[in-house]
């Protein structure tokens, strides 16, 4: 099979849905909800602009299933404000080339900032995360309650249905970088000794299985549900590659229709700066999905590092991986998906460097990546190569203005 094939060939899902290739969007936090936590003009015109970009599948940034425990202001949320019509258009607009278009639920927990909730849930009352401590930027946490945990489950499924009847193609559970969902999972975080807690990996996965399983319900047998899960939190003691191994069998075992392999947190930021692994200087996490496929068949999704159309092709030649995610090349050009897969390029680029953050590696890249996706929503084209104070300038602008835009949600003590 020729390489142009390898991107383009369709990949049938195990519900029966069929992704058109194997280039996916991976989620980014877009920073683009309005006060009502809905999805805004500048939001539905970047997703339509990237459903015309040729990739098989577009995952959304995490959308909280919780309107008071947010990632940021910004967040979509499903709430009672949650304005319907603007989200049915949403879906519309990112499914309107034919492609996939998966919105991803997600739940903070510990990793919900100060400013959102000063009482932010955990599996339990562990230490505030370790980032920005002496700004305060995260409050100690709360162990959740049982009756907490079966409404957070519930919230999880009622998102999905939610996504479905509005017109999303699939869903997305996040269970990495350090959310609620992966923080059940870790016995750093996790120390219940109750049925959602334990020693092992299968008393801390009750919780995901339930998710998944209660979400299944929720939408049916031929509605895809996929999960974003941790190779290894990288931090000693922490979830670790066995025991995501082992999560993975579960997965297969639920039913699970494609996982997202990533990896790190908010403390261990190896999503945003990269894992050392020996295959390739490029991507991330290639041996993890070697290890994965001898123990699994499910679809399998590898996000983080690639850049060049070979790479992408010997990683599906080698049948370790099934789908290919990119996230910040789709800000710097909303086609690379079509561009890659035909030939025109060779090399998806990243956004520019961001003149004078460039200590904060991806994490800095990440930022630029939020004002690229405001150009985009403006129907803008994104900050070319040579960007320097421009894109300071860019991202300073963006902050203030959402800033002015987002409205503190009211806390909730209960």
């Amino acid at each position: 099979m020729s390489a142009s094939e390898l991107l383009s060939q369709a990949l049938p899902l195990p519900c029966g849905a069929v992704l058109q290739n194997r280039i996916a969007k991976a989620a980014m936090s877009e920073h683009l909800a309005n006060r009502r936590q809905s999805p805004t003009p500048g939001l539905i015109e970047l997703y339509r602009t990237w459903s015309h970009g040729g990739a098989g599948l577009l995952i959304t940034g995490n959308v909280m299933v919780e309107p008071t425990h947010l990632e940021s202001l910004r967040n979509v949320a499903v709430s009672p404000s949650l304005d319907l019509d603007a989200l049915r258009r949403w879906a519309r607009a990112g499914t309107e080339a034919g492609n996939h278009l998966w919105m991803q639920l997600n739940h903070p927990g510990r990793q919900t900032p100060a400013s959102v909730h000063p009482e932010p849930l955990a599996p339990s009352a562990t230490e505030a995360v370790d980032l920005f401590k002496r700004l305060g930027a995260f409050a100690t946490p709360r162990a959740m309650s049982s009756e907490e945990i079966i409404a957070v489950i519930d919230a999880f499924a009622q998102a999905a249905r939610l996504a479905k009847e509005a017109g999303f193609t699939g869903v997305q559970v996040h269970g990495a970088h350090g959310y609620l969902v992966n923080q059940f999972l870790t016995p750093l975080v996790n120390e219940r000794t109750d049925e959602w807690g334990g020693a092992s990996i299968e008393e801390r996965a009750r919780f995901l299985r339930a998710v998944i399983r209660a979400i299944r319900q929720s939408v049916g047998p031929e509605f895809p549900i996929g999960l974003k899960l941790n190779s290894t939190d990288f931090k000693d003691g922490g979830f670790d590659e066995q025991e995501s191994m082992r999560v993975l069998e579960m997965m297969q075992e639920d039913g699970v229709d494609l996982v997202e392999i990533s990896g790190g947190s908010y403390e261990a930021r190896v999503m945003f700066d990269g894992a050392d692994e020996p295959r390739s200087n490029e991507v991330f996490f290639l041996d993890y999905a070697e290890k994965a496929r001898a123990r699994v068949d499910m679809p399998l999704m590898v996000t983080g590092g690639f850049r060049t159309r070979a790479i992408m092709e010997e990683s599906l030649g080698s049948g370790w991986l099934d789908v290919v995610g990119m996230a910040r090349p789709f800000t710097q050009n909303p086609r690379v998906a079509a561009d890659l897969i035909s030939g025109v390029l060779d090399k998806a680029a990243d956004p520019p460097p961001v003149f004078g953050l460039s200590r904060l590696k991806g994490a800095g890249a990440a930022g630029m990546s939020v004002v690229q996706m405001a150009l985009i929503s403006r129907g803008e084209d994104p900050i070319g190569r040579f960007a320097g104070i421009r894109a300071l300038t860019a991202v300073l602008r963006h902050e203030l203005a959402s800033l002015k835009r987002a409205k503190k949600p009211p806390a909730r003590t209960g």
